[in-house]
């Protein structure tokens, strides 16, 4: 059994080759390729941090976790300083040692991520799920459902302690599918426009918050977004996408989608390499009556522990 040091991945069997594509648009990558196509790369990023103190090159800092750094880096240098400066954040959040998967962001019930989702997310603007152990997170969001008012009573200190842990959830999650099916697996977002005002529910002081905790959580989290995908949105907005869609550069363009998956049936089957018909809502063109807020959020649902605050999950 190849095991590895990190808390999630604790009892769990290492894939030694790639699963077989769970879905004909399944187009994950092979851990193992990848590893040997940056080879040289990920053997110089090493040498740079080998005497690093927090850097653990046996039990948890291995070719994977250098991988992740190459490939949204795309350089060395780069790479290495998105490294250190990860070691310290997780270092400075002691993010190394405790499995938090069995614990939703959104089903936190005490504490700052609780208190952010009860205050900015009114209960469930954002429901993030693991609905097939073998593909990634999805994470759903009705934009409607933000308070943009939230800024001016929500410390940044919880503002930025809930895009914590909610990254390093949707991180644990995907290590664990990425090392357990052998294919490099993402996340992919949801955003629901339904009923969206541009005068109700923007907020310069809210972007501006986002932004800056995202630019960090860019660094330290390497490849855990693959897609976002806009949905019931103006018609307004699917004219403007596909004005600027030709001229906008390839690596923002194969983030964004803007789609009509309810009624095209071309651009829904774009969403099955993230989540199967019977998963996807209906509100999507999909199979599930279940709105997201109310599905079991992980394979480990039925079996955690009553630890519902940060305080016990951290414990």
């Amino acid at each position: 059994t190849n095991m590895s040091g990190w808390p999630w991945m604790k009892g769990a069997k290492l894939a030694v080759a790639p699963v077989p594509p769970v879905c004909p648009e399944d187009d994950r990558k092979s851990v193992k390729d990848l590893i040997d196509e940056h080879r040289e790369k990920i053997d110089l990023i090493r040498a740079e941090l080998k005497d690093e103190p927090l850097f653990d090159g046996f039990d948890k800092h291995d070719d994977l976790w250098l991988l992740r750094f190459y490939l949204s880096h795309k350089k060395t240098d780069a790479a290495v300083a998105a490294a250190k400066h990860t070691l310290a954040f997780r270092e400075k959040h002691k993010l190394d040692e405790k499995d938090i998967r069995p614990y939703a962001p959104h089903h936190i019930k005490e504490g700052m991520v609780a208190t952010y989702w009860d205050k900015r997310c009114q209960g469930d603007a954002i429901v993030c799920a693991l609905p097939d152990d073998k593909r990634g997170i999805v994470m759903f969001l009705q934009f409607a459902r933000f308070d943009p008012k939230a800024v001016d009573t929500l410390d940044e200190e919880t503002w930025d302690y809930a895009f914590i842990y909610t990254s390093e959830w949707c991180h644990q999650w995907l290590d664990y599918v990425t090392r357990t099916t052998g294919r490099l697996t993402k996340s992919a977002r949801f955003i629901d426009m339904t009923g969206v005002s541009m005068t109700k529910h923007m907020s310069r002081a809210s972007s501006k918050r986002d932004a800056k905790i995202m630019n960090e959580m860019e660094d330290c989290y390497p490849q855990l977004l693959e897609k976002i995908f806009i949905v019931n949105a103006p018609e307004f907005m699917h004219l403007i996408w596909e004005f600027f869609r030709p001229i906008m550069p390839s690596r923002i363009t194969s983030k964004i989608d803007v789609i009509a998956p309810k009624t095209n049936e071309k651009e829904r089957k774009r969403l099955y390499q993230y989540l199967s018909d019977k998963h996807l809502p209906d509100d999507m063109g999909g199979q599930n009556s279940v709105p997201p807020v109310k599905w079991e959020s992980c394979i480990f649902e039925k079996k955690k522990e009553k630890k519902d605050t940060e305080e016990e999950i951290w414990s």
